[in-house]
């Protein structure tokens, strides 16, 4: 195959901690994301944010209270107008904890009770999904119309599935090949998806159906051994500051055999820029050409939140030798949509 037809495709899930600390706005998204561009720009290269919707709905809920908030949703909305007006794309993430989240005037209390949009009732899910949609179009130029699922919680998919059909929403990019999570509150089950770039789909995101009203863009993936994660937490504990996360929040805590699978067995994962996982960018991309058909997309996920200087660096590195790749967003992905 020829290397001149990949495309890469960066994917970043623009929202903040939900942990005990959620940090702060500046940190986790707005300085973080501008990091980025200003690397970005250099290459003429273009990202596409899945924007935490729900987050901006509950800061526009509480502005007229809190001044603070206010000036968060202002701060978010203006970098998001900004980044649509140069060609960035803006697209829906729902992480649908925040119907139950509150401000409590000096922080976040975040309930995940209901952590999956599944936890709500077809009606609710059809709400979350059109509100959650139209604030973000005040905040994109372009058509909002792909989705991911926050945690990547997408199944069963046919419970959101009537919602995001009536929202016009026919893209998603939420799988990942052999992606899996045991975690009641986390559940998904990714083993057997297509090998393919891109796939038409309908009840089920891993069976490929050739008239199915839904496209899937996958995440790439990548085998990791133990001794990644080993080193990974060898590194939080020396807390370099190469790679310690631009964001000053907490993230979730995942179930103990998460952390015991990742320690102790061979595992995939997204292609991530966050942190140390930036380094896997050269593998990653090696066993992507062996995999590759000629319409391939190389689909790089991250978070502003979990950058850090080795992130920008590994990206950096990344882009400057594979100058045979094509930047693009989902926007040059319309076509893919099944007539």
């Amino acid at each position: 195959m020829e290397n001149n037809q990949i495309q890469l495709l960066l994917s970043l899930d623009y929202e903040i901690f939900f942990g005990e600390n959620c940090g702060s706005v500046e940190k986790c998204i707005i300085d973080p994301t501008q990091q980025l561009l200003m690397l970005l720009n250099k290459y003429d290269y273009k990202v596409s944010l899945f924007v935490d919707a729900g987050f901006l709905v509950k800061l526009k809920e509480y502005a007229a209270n809190f001044p603070v908030l206010e000036r968060q949703y202002a701060a978010i909305k203006k970098q998001l107008q900004a980044l649509s007006s140069q060609g960035h794309d803006i697209q829906l993430h729902i992480h649908p904890h925040w119907e139950d989240s509150f401000y409590d005037g000096n922080a976040w209390v975040i309930n995940t009770q209901r952590y999956r949009l599944h936890d709500f009732s077809p009606q609710e899910i059809d709400e979350i999904v059109a509100s959650y949609k139209q604030e973000l179009e005040s905040c994109s130029e372009q058509t909002i119309f792909a989705f991911r699922a926050g945690g990547w919680c997408l199944q069963p998919f046919d419970k959101i599935k009537q919602a995001l059909q009536d929202n016009n929403i026919w893209l998603d990019s939420t799988v990942f090949a052999q992606g899996h999570s045991d975690d009641p509150t986390r559940w998904f089950k990714f083993n057997q998806i297509p090998t393919k770039a891109h796939w038409h789909f309908d009840d089920d995101p891993l069976t490929a159906l050739q008239d199915g009203y839904f496209t899937e863009i996958p995440i790439s993936a990548i085998k990791t051994s133990p001794l990644f994660f080993w080193k990974l937490a060898l590194r939080k504990k020396l807390s370099s500051h190469l790679f310690t996360p631009f964001g000053d929040g907490q993230a979730m805590l995942a179930s103990r055999s998460y952390y015991i699978e990742r320690l102790t067995k061979t595992t995939y994962g997204p292609v991530m820029l966050d942190s140390s996982k930036a380094g896997q960018l050269e593998k990653a991309f090696k066993e992507h050409l062996k995999l590759a058909d000629k319409n391939s997309i190389f689909n790089v996920m991250g978070h502003p939140k979990s950058l850090s200087p080795y992130s920008l660096i590994k990206l950096e590195d990344f882009i400057k030798k594979h100058t045979e790749l094509t930047s693009i967003t989902y926007q040059d992905l319309k076509h893919l949509k099944n007539a």
